[in-house]
């Protein structure tokens, strides 16, 4: 009986250590590490809490959204203010470029589109159907100009992928599960891409039109808001909502 048993107790371990080997080697499989954006610059700006980011028409300037002020700045390169532009509403978190006079930005709380043109003077506004908590809404918002179709990230509880025609009437929405939460999305035109920044995954996506992955980027920033991926220039331009700087990191 000795025997049996130490011979048992044998199999046990034996069982024991190659369950706990792989789920050593599964949980390796499911936190992958991601390859890191290389750092080129980082920029102090005078924009308290800064949020969404958006590339000029031109290409030439930065446009941001503060979620402390209800202001659009615009920015040189050097994040220098160059204009702001004043929005009625609060809580703004994203915007975009339509064309090279009118903008579009959010407003987290009320789940609302605002369309304005770069004087200030409102065009249109819309509400996007979206529950739970206030603070947990609408965070990023882009535009396909060939479509003319919007595209929006809901933050998280659920995060969601969003796409409605130019009168804000919804095409499809999907719940996304590619990270923690989302913070911002941006559309790149020259491959019609998706590239989505979370906040606190600190990472950013990129996907297709429906929100698939395609690639995925680690970025070592603290509480990340705002995206742009310029392809012309090879950079990925990166807003801290709490340092209140921009980074600018290669595009590989």
């Amino acid at each position: 009986m000795t025997k049996l048993f130490k011979n048992y107790a044998i199999q046990i371990l034996l069982i024991s250590i190659t369950l706990t080997t792989y789920k050593c080697n599964t949980n390796k499989q499911e936190s992958p590490i991601l390859p890191q954006l290389k750092l080129q610059k980082t920029t102090p700006i005078l924009v308290p809490e800064p949020s969404g980011l958006a590339l000029s028409f031109d290409n030439n300037f930065i446009w941001c959204v503060s979620d402390d002020k209800s202001l659009i700045y615009k920015l040189d390169k050097n994040g220098k203010i160059v204009k702001t532009v004043s929005v009625s509403g609060e809580d703004l978190e994203g915007i975009t470029v339509i064309d090279s006079n009118i903008l579009a930005v959010i407003l987290e709380r009320s789940r609302e589109v605002v369309v304005i043109d770069t004087l200030g003077n409102e065009i249109n506004r819309g509400k996007i159907n979206v529950s739970g908590k206030l603070n947990e809404g609408l965070e990023g918002i882009c535009y396909d100009g060939y479509l003319r179709n919007f595209y929006f990230v809901n933050e998280k509880q659920p995060g969601l992928l969003i796409k409605t025609d130019s009168d804000f009437k919804e095409i499809f929405r999907k719940e996304i599960g590619l990270a923690k939460d989302y913070s911002e999305i941006f559309f790149a035109k020259e491959d019609s891409t998706l590239w989505i920044l979370s906040d606190e995954s600190e990472m950013i996506i990129q996907t297709n039109k429906e929100g698939n992955k395609i690639k995925e980027f680690g970025i070592d920033v603290v509480q990340p808001e705002g995206l742009i991926v310029d392809y012309k220039n090879k950079i990925v331009y990166v807003v801290s909502d709490k340092t209140e700087k921009l980074y600018e990191f290669k595009l590989p």
